[in-house]
């Protein structure tokens, strides 16, 4: 081989190589130094979502809810005030996480809709206040069922309106749930 050849073919294959381990070493080294407080920051995201949409509450015990299809999480406020419930649906941008607080009876006490994955300003405005609203006080999945879609964001409402139904219907399934 000459040196000619070495120099075009094989040095920059060599160099690039070495640049690409160098990055990945980097980025698995930060990886493993932020993972841990970005986990954090979710679980105390998690935590203060919990609390607004279960108005009183103080803390909470998951239950195990594998189970039941429609349902990520669930948890049992410890003093009795009710649950907590989330649920996942494709909306047009990506998954909308929807949180439920309910009573005991399974009445909406509140929710709230991550929508940071869809359109501003257009699949946004399902998790707006004025059209979660709607959802309060439903007691069933065919009241929720009912509630209308918003215009132009019709993914992101209907996904919003498929978790609370997801929730209200497996309420009693819920309920039952041992704690993990």
């Amino acid at each position: 081989m000459s040196k000619e050849t070495f120099n075009e073919y094989i040095k920059p294959f060599v160099v690039l190589v070495c640049i690409c381990l160098v990055v990945s070493f980097l980025l698995a080294f930060t990886n493993s130094k932020t993972a841990p407080v970005v986990a954090e920051n979710e679980r105390i995201e998690a935590e203060r979502t919990r609390q607004a949409v279960l108005p009183g509450s103080a803390s909470f015990t998951e239950l195990d809810v594998s189970a039941i299809d429609g349902v990520e999480t669930a948890f049992r406020e410890t003093s009795g005030a009710g649950y907590v419930v989330t649920a996942g649906y494709k909306g047009y941008g990506g998954i909308v996480t929807v949180t439920v607080g309910l009573d005991n009876d399974g009445k909406v006490v509140g929710i709230s809709a991550n929508v940071s994955s869809e359109t501003k300003g257009i699949g946004s405005k399902a998790g707006q206040e004025s059209y979660l609203s709607n959802y309060k006080d439903l007691v069933n999945a065919a009241a929720a069922e009912q509630v209308d879609t918003i215009s132009n964001a019709t993914y992101s409402s209907t996904a919003v309106r498929n978790g609370v139904s997801s929730i209200l219907r497996n309420f009693e399934s819920i309920k039952g749930a041992s704690e993990k």
